[in-house]
């Protein structure tokens, strides 16, 4: 009898009588031990071998001396010598895509449109508040001075001076190339939320966090899906790669040369690779950036702000 209840206590520190349906309930998890990550059964059985020797010989509070407690670790989750775990992947990925906005910001940006047939580089000024308000206007070339694109909430239109007329933007023109650049009229106005339009899931990797995006059904969308990837430290965004409803990574986002603007670390460089057409590039240079700008008011996203002359 004695033999028996030792047995029975040695099953229930090994965690076999709860971990059995605890395992059916949730996903499948890892254990850490000595450093290293170990499948739940492997940690099970060492537990009950050991376990029922130790008891067996009258050794059982040396078990739990020796052997410190198992570390659930969920897949995708941080183990407890890493860095601190960034709570959601909807929390990061709102905050990178924050990152050049904050609550308002002024930019002046350089943009460098290459194909195998042209080149072209245009000088832009712009500003945005929040997410809902951002607008572009063209300084450079001299042709093309004064171009300039709005976005109001779920609006957008375009500002073309030659004709003195302003283009509103349907929502089926959001994913068309801005300029001749390899960046759609979404990618500069960010009208798609992201955490909103998307479901997400975060794995942490040893210097990065990968969060991968599917869209929901009711998204109108091209892609079938984006994997972005952020450094963590410091904690910027260093690409995004984006694949078409086949699987097939259509096109790559990537930043670089980390600048500090204001108090903030940003990517002051963003380049954009289309992965199906060879030879096309466009690259996006931050110049400046002033971040919380007291100077931005509504007047600066109205649409007669966008046919005034400057």
């Amino acid at each position: 009898m004695k033999n028996l209840k030792c047995l029975k206590r040695a099953v229930d520190e090994a965690g076999l009588g709860r971990g059995l349906s605890f395992c059916h309930k949730r996903k499948p998890s890892r254990l850490e031990y000595d450093g290293r990550l170990r499948p739940r059964a492997w940690w099970a059985v060492l537990r009950l071998i050991q376990g029922t020797l130790f008891c067996f010989l009258g050794l059982t509070n040396a078990f739990a001396a020796d052997y410190p407690k198992a570390v659930v670790v969920q897949e995708g989750a941080q183990t407890p010598g890493q860095q601190a775990e960034i709570q959601s992947a909807e929390q990061l990925i709102d905050q990178m895509e924050a990152l050049y906005r904050q609550e308002s910001s002024t930019f002046t940006l350089s943009m460098a449109i290459k194909t195998p047939d042209y080149q072209r580089q245009l000088t832009l000024v712009g500003a945005s508040q929040g997410q809902d308000y951002s607008y572009f206007r063209i300084l450079a070339p001299k042709k093309d001075r004064g171009v300039a694109t709005l976005k109001r909430e779920d609006e957008m239109w375009n500002y073309l001076p030659k004709i003195n007329r302003i283009i509103k933007v349907p929502p089926s023109m959001m994913m068309n190339a801005w300029m001749g650049s390899d960046f759609t009229n979404d990618d500069l106005v960010k009208q798609t939320t992201l955490s909103e339009a998307y479901t997400l899931s975060l794995v942490s990797l040893a210097d990065i966090y990968e969060v991968t995006l599917i869209p929901k059904e009711e998204t109108v969308t091209v892609w079938g899906r984006i994997v972005y990837t952020v450094l963590k430290s410091p904690l910027i965004p260093q690409g995004q790669t984006f694949f078409d409803d086949k699987g097939v990574a259509v096109r790559a986002l990537t930043f670089s040369e980390p600048r500090r603007f204001g108090n903030v670390m940003l990517p002051a460089k963003l380049v954009m690779t289309p992965l199906n057409k060879k030879g096309f590039e466009t690259v996006i240079v931050y110049e400046d950036l002033t971040l919380n700008d007291p100077s931005i008011t509504a007047e600066t996203f109205s649409l007669r702000a966008l046919k005034r002359r400057f």
